[in-house]
Formats: C-alpha cells, sequence, structure tokens
C-alpha cells in the first residue's frame, strides 16, 4: 500500500473523529443547559463525554465548570497541529 494514501487516510479519518468528538461535547454541553436533557441521546453523549472531560476538571472558577471550553480549546489545537505534521509527509 502507498505510504501517501496511508497518511490521507489517515487524516480523513482523525479530522471526522476530532469533528464528531468536538460536536459531541458543543451539543451536550447546550443539552446539559435544559432539563429535558436526560433523554437517550443525553445519556449517550454523557458516556462519551465525561471520560474525555475528566483530564480538564481543574478549569474550574468558582462554580462555573470551564473544563467543556478547555477540552474544545485542546481539541481544536491537536487538530490544526496534528494535520499540519501529517500533511508534511505527502
Amino acid at each position: 500500500m502507498n505510504l501517501s494514501i496511508l497518511i490521507q487516510f489517515l487524516i480523513y479519518f482523525l479530522t471526522i473523529f476530532l469533528k464528531l468528538l468536538y460536536w459531541s461535547i458543543f451539543i451536550w454541553v447546550l443539552m446539559s443547559w435544559f432539563a429535558s436533557s436526560k433523554s437517550r441521546l443525553g445519556d449517550l453523549l454523557e458516556q462519551i463525554v465525561r471520560p474525555i472531560l475528566r483530564p480538564f476538571r481543574w478549569a474550574r472558577i468558582g462554580m462555573f465548570d470551564l473544563s467543556p471550553i478547555a477540552a474544545l480549546l485542546t481539541i481544536n489545537f491537536v487538530a490544526n497541529n496534528l494535520f499540519r505534521f501529517l500533511t508534511k509527509f505527502l
């Protein structure tokens, strides 16, 4: 298999994965503002998002939990820099 095809597949897969992760955190945050967030979708997103947010629980100011913001910024930073690094191999 050609290495450039493998790298393109890896970039494409990681792009989709990180976008899904980003939007799942974003939707989970929006759903957490409403009382009707206890649904199947809310439970599924909770199972996906909670382990990802756990390392960012240090980001609190009083009663405000900023861990979703820290996670979203980290995902965005990793995505941008990882893709720049991987595209150098093409």
